[in-house]
């Protein structure tokens, strides 16, 4: 039968599908630049570790206030295309603008806008995937999208290092601002590109019934219990963004002190997250079997061991081979900690509960890099790695204590209903 627009709906939902695969590559991928180069052309813009900090703590601080706010707006309207779009184009532009900023405070004001347009890109994305997951299936569908992105950032990583290798830079005269202007030209014209794909996402309505829990003292006590859950999973996933992104926000510097050239740092990169795609094929539909807490331990365990294991460092192929941990933190958590907060929100919330959990990341993603210059830069960056090790693990012990499994919580969720 066709379609309003023209084609079958059978047509139509694959040409949706395969735009939001399409956005969640391209989200993902942007950070195949970001990740690795901002800190760099930071301090080629003659900031000290701590200025990076600085730069980076308050720019992803703004996340607490902005994201809150764009998900109540996008629950509100039950649309996320049109904010999505404007997400896209600002932090483009903002990325864009760095060729030409100097000073502290205008690197911040960039990286505010640039963080919080890619922090709601991806909260965007956990809500339209959960809209179009099947029953039971909320672990699968949301991996076997979001593993997309994970190939989208092996691409630019690689790339990247070559286009910088190619060009001479890291040689000679070092990674130069001049040497280093390159990535922030074509770098941010990906933002374009995902503005464009996000007008084809499929963006379906909450139905009208998923907005509320149910009313009566049963369906009071199961949300008590779901916002409880949710409160002691962010208080534990801050833990565990802070110290790991913290720590991270150094890895390209405590490389290149090492020797490590540009294709060098964004091979390491690209290995991590390559581990983060075979974990990630498999992991989402482990959760839907056999739970969310399980499969989440192992990435709150192994993370500050993996922190631990970069201090004694003698060369690049040594964090590189550390970093092929990163398959077991974020191949693990950047899917299933989405899928578990949105098995504790209602259909007609989960937009606001993704903001939550951004704004959380984006707090420790804010205080994490701030703490971990002033730890850098006063007692080395193997001290500072100690440091966030040992937050990671008081993360860890709060997770392992206080945070039941989602799907023995209340009765409401769809994707953990069916286990």
């Amino acid at each position: 039968m066709p379609a309003a627009g023209g084609g079958s709906a059978t047509d139509v939902m694959f040409r949706e599908r395969a735009a939001l695969v399409a956005c969640m590559l391209l989200v993902t991928a942007s950070f195949g630049f970001l990740q690795p180069f901002v800190p760099l052309y930071l301090e080629a813009a003659g900031l000290t570790k701590s200025s990076i900090g600085l730069v980076s703590g308050l720019g992803a601080g703004a996340a607490l206030l902005v994201q809150p706010f764009l998900g109540r707006v996008s629950d509100r309207i039950d649309a996320r295309r049109h904010l999505m779009v404007a997400s896209a184009l600002l932090a483009g532009g903002a990325y864009s603008a760095y060729r030409i900023t100097h000073g502290v405070v205008p690197f911040v004001l960039l990286t505010a806008a640039g963080v919080n347009g890619t922090m709601y890109l991806n909260a965007a994305g956990g809500v339209l995937v959960a809209r179009i997951a099947a029953k039971g299936r909320g672990g699968h569908t949301y991996a076997s999208y979001r593993v997309w992105g994970s190939v989208g950032y092996i691409i630019v990583a690689l790339a990247t290092g070559l286009l910088l290798t190619r060009s001479g830079a890291g040689s000679g005269g070092g990674l130069t601002r001049a040497a280093l202007d390159p990535v922030f030209v074509w770098g941010p014209g990906l933002f374009v590109l995902i503005a464009v794909v996000a007008l084809l996402v499929p963006d379906r309505k909450a139905p009208t019934t998923a907005t509320r829990s149910g009313v009566g003292p049963r369906a009071e006590a199961d949300e008590g219990l779901r916002r409880a859950a949710m409160t002691r999973f962010l208080q534990a996933f801050f833990l565990y963004e802070l110290s790991l992104y913290g720590a991270s926000a150094y890895l390209s510097l405590f490389m290149k002190g090492l020797g490590a050239t540009p294709l060098w740092i964004t091979v390491t990169f690209a290995s991590g997250v390559l581990c983060e795609v075979l974990v990630m094929t498999r992991v989402g539909l482990l959760s839907d079997l056999h739970g969310r807490r399980p499969i989440l331990a192992v990435a709150f365990v192994v993370m500050p061991l993996r922190l631990l294991c970069y201090i004694p460092a003698t060369g690049p192929l040594w964090v590189l081979v550390v970093q092929l941990l990163h398959g077991l933190n974020f191949g693990i958590m950047g899917a299933i900690a989405v899928v578990l907060v949105n098995d504790l929100a209602s259909d007609g919330e989960r937009g606001t509960a993704q903001a939550r959990l951004a704004g959380v990341g984006g707090l420790a993603v804010a205080l994490g890099p701030a703490l971990c210059g002033v730890i850098a830069q006063r007692l080395g960056i193997g001290a500072m790695f100690a440091a966030m090790a040992v937050v990671g693990a008081v993360g860890a012990a709060l997770f392992l204590t206080r945070v039941p499994e989602s799907g023995a919580v209340g009765s409401r969720s769809g994707t953990a209903e069916a286990r």
